[in-house]
């Protein structure tokens, strides 16, 4: 059995990425590095590949499978979220079609991660609490997740974050929390998502566990696929010069700043809700051109903040939102799928803003995974609107030339993010 083991090799070789050769050799042996070895693993058993070659395209296949089972699944998923066939249509076109999904059938990880993170969020979606069978499939599937990439703390920080902002909440709301959806069992439902927290941490651990033992034993080195991540370039530190550039790709910037509006528009919303206020905002009319706007945030930040604020100062041009309906808001501020998916995308950015200076594949990490999509659905569940399709279809026609421009570098041996 052959393996590659630099980048010039593979160049010449096969024309195949660095990463895509880790996932090879791990195919062909037990390799350990900062590459997770379960797609290596899962390919090696059904494909039985004897080469560099032949693992490259078993991945590439197998990859691909789990990319199309995703689509369905995470259709249906978004058409349960909206209640809504447009939305749920363009979302995951939006999903489908996105420049970064070429990593999901190109034989990264990002193809089985997506599939296991969809019934991860099938699981815990589920209404019926303190399900054995249930706790035990979640258990399974994030063992899973956790040796198919590097998201320990990831995973760890969305189920610890979730839990406390949903007990935040409740303890905010006080007993209005049964009065306004008494069907619920506020006790009960704390209960469960406690239960689920501790499965994900504990099935986290034991995730990387397995991989830190085959490390051990190959490098003697129990964390070695956390220290090399210094190979990256990443050092514990302070970033926030991330935020200050216009110079980094299109999607790179996107990833970088709209899960950040996303979370302060749920905070000001979650805040007007539990408060029973209403909150003045600057409502743009022409979606287009906001659209057209948001391709670059930064920019659409400044020009955002200064239309609030002249239109404040004047005091004109500004739009009362009154606070959510209890009965259609506290589902989503109290949903632990909801504040996962919104806290795992978050984690991304909290990990660049604290171990390296520039962006670095921040999209990849975004939007060739459904967790941005998911918590996405959600929080248009609250502004649905035709200006919300409109920038929506936006989207889709930008998603779909930078996807070709994507295969277009890919051929070209270039970089993808």
């Amino acid at each position: 059995m052959e393996e590659v083991t630099n980048n010039s090799a593979i160049l010449e070789k096969a024309g195949y990425y660095f990463d895509v050769s880790a996932y090879a050799n791990n195919t062909i042996s037990n390799q350990c590095s900062a590459f997770y070895p379960m797609l290596g693993w899962i390919t090696r058993y059904i494909f039985k590949p004897q080469n560099f070659e032949q693992a490259v395209i078993s991945l590439r296949v197998i990859s691909s499978i789990f990319f199309v089972l995703t689509i369905p699944a995470l259709s249906y998923l978004f058409h349960k979220i909206t209640k809504n066939s447009k939305l749920s249509f363009l979302l995951t076109l939006v999903h489908t079609l996105s420049p970064l999904s070429i990593f999901r059938v190109i034989g990264y990880t990002e193809g089985l991660f997506s599939f296991l993170s969809i019934i991860l969020i099938y699981l815990i979606s589920n209404k019926k609490t303190d399900s054995f069978l249930r706790y035990i499939a979640t258990f399974t599937v994030v063992v899973t997740m956790s040796l198919t990439r590097p998201v320990s703390l990831q995973l760890i920080f969305s189920s610890l974050i979730s839990v406390t902002v949903i007990f935040l909440i409740n303890t905010l709301l006080g007993n209005s929390f049964k009065e306004r959806l008494p069907q619920i069992d506020c006790l009960q439902a704390r209960k469960h998502f406690i239960k689920l927290s501790v499965i994900i941490i504990l099935a986290t651990i034991v995730g990387y566990g397995i991989y830190g033992f085959i490390c051990l034993q190959i490098r003697g080195d129990f964390l070695a696929p956390f220290n090399d991540q210094k190979l990256w370039g990443k050092e514990l530190g302070f970033y926030p010069n991330i935020f200050l550039s216009i110079e980094y790709p299109l999607f790179e910037q996107m990833a970088l700043y709209f899960p950040i509006f996303f979370h302060v528009y749920i905070l000001i919303y979650t805040y007007s809700f539990i408060n029973k206020i209403s909150v003045e905002i600057f409502v743009p009319k022409l979606p287009l051109l906001w659209g057209i706007l948001s391709l670059y945030p930064s920019i659409l930040l400044v020009v955002y903040l200064t239309n609030l604020i002249v239109r404040k100062f004047n005091n004109k041009g500004l739009q009362k939102i009154g606070y959510p309906d209890s009965i259609q808001s506290l589902p989503l501020i109290s949903s632990y799928v909801f504040w996962f998916c919104l806290s795992f995308v978050i984690s991304h950015i909290l990990i660049n803003l604290f171990t390296v200076d520039k962006l670095y594949s921040l999209a990849r990490f975004t939007f060739s995974l459904p967790f941005f999509y998911i918590f996405l659905a959600y929080i248009l569940t609250t502004i649905n609107t035709k200006k919300t399709e409109v920038v929506l279809q936006l989207f889709v026609v930008v998603s779909a030339i930078g996807l070709i421009e994507q295969w277009v570098r890919y051929g070209r041996h270039q970089w993808l993010g």
